[in-house]
Parts: C-alpha cells; sequence; structure tokens
C-alpha cells in the first residue's frame, strides 16, 4: 500500500499528513473490496478523488472500468458483491435493506448503461444454466437483484416524487422525463405479464391478499432489465425495500433482470429463485402461489390468470383483467404528465 501512496506526493504539513493518512485508509478499503493493485495504482497516480467508492460515483466507475479490461468476469464480480456488502444471506430487515442500498450512489439512475454492463458481466460469467448451481458467487447475484430493484426505487423516489405523491405518480414523472416525446418510440414497456407478480394465499376456503388488501399489481420494464412493480394504490413493491418492510413487497415484488428475454431470462433470473432465495423471503412466501397460465377448458382453469370466474378473479374479471385496469390508469396518469409538461 505504502508502494501505492509512493505515486502521489504529499507535503510534508498537517494537512498534507492528514491527506495522506485519508489516502491510505481509503486504499485500504478499496484493497479490501478487491480491487488489483494494478488498478489502485493507475487511480493514485492519476490524483482521482478517493473519497466516495460508492456503486455508482466517479470513483468506482473509473475503478470497475479499470478492473474490467484486465480480469474476467467471473473475478470481477465478487469485487462488486463485496463492495455492496452482500451477505451470504440477507435477512430482509429494515436496518440492513437501508445499509445494502446506501452502497449506491444515490444519482445512479435506472436508465444507466451501468446496469447493462453489469448484465452482461453476470451473462459472461455464468454460462448455461451454471447460475443455478451450488455456488457462493451466484447465490449473492441472485439476491443483489432485490437489492438493486430497491435502490432503483429509491431513486425514482428521491428524485421524482413530490409530497403526498405515490410513487407511481413519481415513476410516470421519471418515465416523461426520460422519454419527453409520448409519441415516439420508448425503451420501457407497461403491460409485460406480471402474473408471477400477483401471488395468494388461499386457507381454508378464504383468499388471502398478502398484507391483507386487495392488489392487481403491474409491471414497468426499462430494458427489460430495470423491473418495477406497482400496486394498485400506486405503491411500489419490494423484496428489500429501504423505506418499509411488508408482506406485499416480500412476496410480489420486483426484481433487477441479468438476462435478456428469452431463455437466458430464465437461466439467470427465473431458474435461480429456488436454490438461490433467501430464507426470509421463503418463509414469508410460503403457501402463496402465482395463478396458473391455463385457458379455457384447460385442467386447473379454476386457477388460471385469465379466468374471470375463477379463484383469482374478482367482480367477475380475471387477475389479468384487473392489472389491465390498473395498466390503463397508469398510462392515463402518463398522458396527463406529457400534456401538462408541453404546455
Amino acid at each position: 500500500m505504502w508502494k501505492l501512496l509512493s505515486e502521489r506526493r504529499y507535503p510534508f504539513t498537517q494537512k498534507g499528513i492528514v491527506e495522506r493518512y485519508r489516502a491510505a485508509k481509503q486504499l485500504l478499503l478499496l484493497k479490501e473490496q478487491g480491487w488489483s493493485d494494478d488498478t489502485l495504482a493507475k487511480i493514485v497516480k492519476t490524483k482521482e478523488d478517493m473519497s466516495d467508492c460508492r456503486i455508482g460515483s466517479a470513483l468506482f466507475r473509473k475503478l470497475w472500468q479499470l478492473e474490467k479490461a484486465r480480469t474476467r468476469p467471473r473475478q470481477l464480480l465478487p469485487v462488486l458483491v463485496t463492495s455492496v456488502g452482500m451477505p451470504d444471506d440477507v435477512r430482509g430487515e429494515l436496518a440492513e435493506n437501508q445499509a445494502l442500498v446506501a452502497a449506491f450512489h444515490p444519482d445512479l439512475p435506472p436508465h444507466d448503461p451501468f446496469w447493462w454492463e453489469l448484465s452482461h458481466t453476470v451473462d459472461q460469467a455464468f454460462p448455461g444454466q451454471t447460475m443455478s448451481q451450488k455456488d457462493l458467487l451466484a447465490r449473492q447475484l441472485h439476491q443483489l437483484r432485490y437489492v438493486i430493484s430497491s435502490q432503483q426505487a429509491e431513486y425514482v423516489r428521491h428524485h421524482f416524487r413530490s409530497v403526498g405523491e405515490t410513487d407511481g405518480q413519481a415513476l410516470a414523472r421519471y418515465l416523461r422525463k426520460l422519454y419527453p416525446w409520448w409519441h415516439l418510440k420508448k425503451d420501457y414497456s407497461i403491460g409485460t405479464s406480471a402474473r408471477l407478480h400477483n401471488k395468494l394465499k388461499f386457507e381454508s376456503g378464504e383468499k388471502r391478499y398478502p398484507s391483507g388488501y386487495q392488489s392487481f399489481n403491474i409491471k414497468i420494464l426499462i430494458h427489460f432489465h430495470t423491473e418495477f412493480i406497482l400496486d394498485s394504490q400506486g405503491h411500489f413493491l419490494n423484496e428489500m425495500d429501504a423505506q418499509k418492510v411488508e408482506e406485499i413487497g416480500i412476496v410480489n415484488g420486483a426484481s433487477f433482470n441479468y438476462g435478456k428475454a428469452g431463455k437466458r431470462h430464465w437461466d439467470l433470473d427465473v431458474d435461480t429463485v429456488s436454490p438461490h432465495d433467501p430464507a426470509f423471503r421463503n418463509r414469508v412466501t410460503k403457501g402463496f402461489r402465482a395463478p396458473n397460465r391455463s385457458r379455457k377448458n384447460d385442467a386447473d382453469y379454476e386457477r388460471s390468470y385469465f379466468n374471470p370466474e375463477g379463484l383469482y378473479a374478482e367482480n367477475a374479471l380475471s387477475s389479468h383483467q384487473q392489472t389491465k385496469l390498473v395498466e390503463r390508469d397508469f398510462r392515463r396518469m402518463l398522458r396527463k404528465i406529457a400534456i401538462f409538461s408541453s404546455t
């Protein structure tokens, strides 16, 4: 470490000694996170500000690019999970959720190219179905998906939600700013199936919604990787929310997608749930089941997402039809924001 510090000269004054001490302390932290000496030497030599190494900070971005250029994806990802502070198994407690989200820079937006770089890195590091195998790094990366979704929700709340507004209103404003021209092609989607995010529990013949309130939840995707889940009341649903821990969020919450739509999504995001979900989520989700995809005349149509008279239906509308109504309301809100913003 002292050899690294020798790359940068500090005056022999009280201020210089303090600066050298701070630099040494920060270098120790970066070394503990796993950044290589070669990468750190380049950072010191170019006199980068080392005071903020949160994920998404200017320092982190330079460290990431330097390390990415010299090492393989499988060796790069442990540095990330260590930098975040991922445990072997997250507990889902509010204090832990907040601490993990705090490892990210608050100005790192959901549409930042870093997220696509990360997805590509995970895709390269875990070919085929290897992400589902018993592997601590794979487990940490799977659970990191919940942290990322929570961080992205916090970004929208912090930057776009005014007092008295819902998360849905903030998300609409964020999307409006990101894609200001309503009639042009946008890189987000509203209406992707949210079937897996509308789980219910049936006990003694009674239907129970998580958290005890009726909700039909919708999904909004950006570049497919970034995922937001909104309930009927316009609240973000997250497994590891940084503002509140709720059953509905743990059961039906959002998770960042490493894979692209198709087989790699299943390899990296879907098939990993069973082997790598944290114990706390397995406990909370026990007994909750998503509606199936059966069509009329199919077996078990009673539990279908599309059955207007089935177990998941409400007011003679299927769960799918109910989510479409919520999507319609969200689209209307987006249009109103677009019209208001253009005047």
